[in-house]
């Protein structure tokens, strides 16, 4: 059986028509191993161009499908969706603002042959370094293929309880961690995270073709940390839950973010109660005298952790930036650490 029978591609999409043709030309590229596999688009009822422009490359490429759903469901139901529709032995999910690098691609053939859980295609966070780096590169979308035999009833009911979660799809990886699947991860990064703010009305990801004033307040409040953190009861050994939490940005120095919450969500606690429910003891009091120092003094003057991968395993290169009054920044020269590897937690 040849691999373009074993693998079902969705591409989940909304109103981002320009987005969505850039995707498409690289996916169905001269150069692209699957330009001729099947994909579908799931469009969440787009209102702009995007059904002409799927029209135009369903004219040239055949083996592109299109659906469009009766309703804007939400992109989190949309990613669901696509697993729900899944058939074939491996499926991915994409979405249609990401860019792509096929050299390792060959990798990917491989690990399917292997017979793999999951197989890890981007790598912008070194998952292989630790268990950190590991559960948040699951966290991004098209990051992972994934084998369709995992797909279960409390899967699913797990997505469909982890969309007001931003995350619905960790309901597979956690489920994957849990277990101790082999998860398959490539040398070079195939998926290249894209911009989520859409090139034409500039409206965030989660939300968007919704009426504001008639959303469900923690809908339209939500942020990426308390989807983060309530998507961590999905891990059930409670010393990774606590070990991915307290060591993740989350509950570094995150004096930023937490200003950010309470400055712009007028569901504030409960956000912050997310981030707090899932920290070992010890960090919970950490984070609760970051809570008050943002709620007094963090417009003033607070401390920012920046951080970036460099070449070179497990390296990265931190700088502190001193924030004054919120305009006047303050950035010391970066240096360079090397994170250890700590995946002991889930071995």
């Amino acid at each position: 059986m040849e691999l373009k029978d074993k693998l079902d591609i969705f591409l989940i999409t909304y109103n981002r028509c320009e987005e969505l043709q850039d995707t498409l030309n690289e996916l169905l590229s001269e150069n692209s191993p699957i330009k001729d596999y099947s994909i579908k688009i799931i469009d969440n009822n787009s209102t702009d161009d995007t059904y002409n422009i799927v029209q135009l490359f369903q004219q040239k490429y055949s083996n592109l499908s299109y659906e469009k759903n009766k309703y804007n469901i939400g992109g989190n139901a949309n990613i669901m969706k696509a697993f729900y529709e899944a058939e074939k032995e491996y499926v991915w999910v994409l979405a249609d603002n990401d860019h792509y690098s096929w050299d390792s691609w060959h990798e990917i053939e491989k690990a399917i042959n292997n017979n793999v859980d999951a197989i890890m295609v981007s790598t912008f966070l070194w998952p292989e370094v630790d268990i950190i780096g590991f559960y948040n590169q699951g966290t991004f979308l098209p990051g992972v293929i994934y084998k369709t035999s995992n797909i279960d009833d409390t899967v699913m009911g797990n997505m469909a309880y982890n969309i007001s979660n931003m995350f619905p799809h960790v309901a597979l990886f956690a489920k994957l961690m849990n277990e101790k699947k082999n998860i398959s991860v490539v040398t070079t990064g195939i998926v290249e995270i894209g911009d989520n703010i859409s090139k034409r009305t500039r409206s965030y990801t989660y939300t968007r073709g919704y009426t504001e004033e008639a959303m469900h307040p923690l809908l339209k409040d939500m942020t990426w940390y308390a989807g983060y953190a309530n998507s961590l009861y999905l891990i059930k050994d409670k010393k990774v839950r606590n070990y991915i939490a307290t060591h993740h940005r989350m509950n570094g120095p995150c004096i930023s973010s937490i200003s950010a919450i309470i400055s712009n969500s007028k569901k504030e606690l409960y956000m912050l109660m997310s981030m707090f429910s899932v920290l070992a003891p010890m960090s919970r009091i950490c984070f609760l005298l970051k809570v008050v120092y943002a709620y007094l003094f963090s417009n003033i003057f607070f401390v920012v952790l920046l951080y970036r991968r460099v070449s070179g395993k497990g390296e990265y290169e931190t700088r502190y930036q001193i924030r004054i009054l919120k305009r006047i920044k303050i950035t010391f020269s970066w240096h360079k650490v090397k994170r250890e590897k700590n995946n002991r937690l889930i071995k």
